[in-house]
């Protein structure tokens, strides 16, 4: 386990006292948390949305049990799992290791929907960030298989967010504008609205 210099959480459930429609849990990290507002207010209508992100990684104790805590505290009919721009330090080994046990955890009865890990460039976005760009492929590969090994569903988010824009991208190459947010949430939706009707 390594940790980062400066580790956070958020955390939201909507109407949790409610039970009139499906709920759904996203579960992801600094990306999740740029879009799940507005995946809240595309989903308002058919399911309430709740969500956990952070930057601690798959192989911290504490992430573990914080995302297991969160998939057992409601009857979840989806979780959708984005969660893959921290522990850079893993193995693919290592990564999907603790993963598969992590989502085995949690997904009881929900319906599993692993998001591909999104495009990192470097700061200035005009070039791939050498070193994520391995990362990303490697964990994108792993989301396919677990997808396969667990009947989970596969949303392709990483083809989203290469075709998002420049100026909708912030100077850091990792973030989005509010318009490159809502192009990713959008594609989230759309996703979850297939396991809704």
């Amino acid at each position: 386990m390594q940790k980062e210099t400066f580790e956070w959480i958020h955390s939201w459930c909507d109407y949790a006292d409610k039970s009139d429609k499906p709920r759904v849990l996203l579960v992801g990290d600094s990306i999740t948390h740029g879009y799940q507002e507005i995946v809240r207010k595309l989903l308002k209508d058919v399911a309430y949305v709740d969500y956990v992100s952070t930057s601690y990684a798959v192989d911290n104790k504490l992430y573990c049990q914080l995302v297991e805590g969160m998939a057992k505290n409601s009857d979840y009919a989806l979780i959708h799992f984005n969660h893959g721009l921290h522990g850079f330090h893993m193995s693919p080994r290592t990564y999907k290791s603790k993963l598969k046990n992590l989502l085995v955890r949690i997904r009881g009865k929900a319906k599993l929907v692993l998001a591909e890990t999104t495009v990192v460039y470097k700061e200035g976005n005009k070039r791939l960030h050498a070193g994520w760009k391995k990362r990303v492929n490697e964990r994108n590969e792993i989301l396919g298989e677990l997808a396969t090994e667990l009947d989970a569903e596969l949303n392709r988010l990483y083809a989203v967010s290469e075709r998002i824009d420049k100026k909708d991208r912030c100077p850091d190459g990792t973030h989005y504008e509010i318009e490159g947010y809502q192009k990713l949430a959008n594609a989230v939706a759309e996703t979850l609205k297939k396991f809704l009707k």
